[in-house]
Parts: C-alpha cells; sequence; structure tokens
C-alpha cells in the first residue's frame, strides 16, 4: 500500500487532548479549542479522501504514523524571536503548546475510523511540534 500524507495549514494552531475537563456528571469532554482542532481536522481529511479517488483505509494491520504540529510564533515576539523560532532554533515549549503524546492522541482520535481502523495499530511512529509561519499538520502513513 502506498503511504498516505496530509499536509495542511489550518486555521488554528494543533489543540492537545485534554482529560482534565470534566462536566458535573464526571463525565470527561473536549475543550473548546480541542473540539475546533478535531472539526477542522476531520473536515480536511475528508476532503482529501474525497479528492483522492484511490484512498483505501488502513485496515487492522500494524502502521506507521508520522506527525509534524506547526505552530505559528506568538505575535507579541520580536522579528529576530520569529525568525529563530521559524528557523528551528525555538521550538513551542510552552504550556499551552500541549504536550506532544497528547497531541498526538486528539489527532488520532479524527484519524480512526476514517483513515486507520483503529489506533491501537499504530506500532511506530515520531511526532514533532515545529514553529511555521502558519498553524500546520502533516501526517504520513504507511504500512509496517
Amino acid at each position: 500500500m502506498t503511504k498516505f500524507i496530509f499536509e495542511s495549514e489550518l486555521v488554528f494552531n494543533p489543540a492537545p487532548h485534554n482529560q482534565s475537563n470534566f462536566n458535573k456528571f464526571g463525565q470527561v469532554y473536549k475543550g473548546k479549542r480541542e473540539f475546533a482542532y478535531i472539526t477542522e481536522l476531520q473536515k480536511r481529511l475528508k476532503v482529501q479522501i474525497m479528492r483522492d479517488k484511490s484512498f483505501k483505509k488502513y485496515g487492522e494491520i500494524p502502521i506507521k504514523v508520522d506527525y509534524i504540529f506547526g505552530f505559528a510564533p506568538t505575535k507579541s515576539w520580536s522579528k529576530k524571536k520569529i525568525q529563530r523560532a521559524l528557523s528551528h532554533e525555538i521550538y513551542p515549549t510552552e504550556q499551552n503548546k500541549g504536550d506532544w503524546d497528547n497531541l498526538t492522541k486528539s489527532t488520532q482520535d479524527r484519524l480512526n475510523k476514517l483513515i486507520i481502523a483503529d489506533d491501537r495499530f499504530i506500532v511506530d511512529g515520531r511526532a514533532r511540534k515545529i514553529f511555521t509561519p502558519k498553524p500546520y499538520l502533516r501526517i504520513e502513513i504507511e504500512e509496517v
């Protein structure tokens, strides 16, 4: 099977899965940022699938998934600091950017049933957080 590659600028920065949001019944719910991110991601993935007539969902087989999460530099930064961020001298480690494992979790939840049978079949992969001119996401999937 060929590689599935999804690459897109986003309206908002990628948002991590957050398990600490509970409603009055003690149930976990998605925060506004995560909900907006996964809704946009789902729409963009569906558009790509519809355009790619050769797309076939990954079945119950081991797969490798690589992610690049791109974050727009903070607008209040100096031009010099923004340039350092875009040249990957500075990385998005601020608390509001999220942990890379939680970013992959929110993204993998959108891949389930749409691109892959289930994220339990992911046996290998990598996730990277970088600064990009605009919010950005790249997903690369291949059979192992």
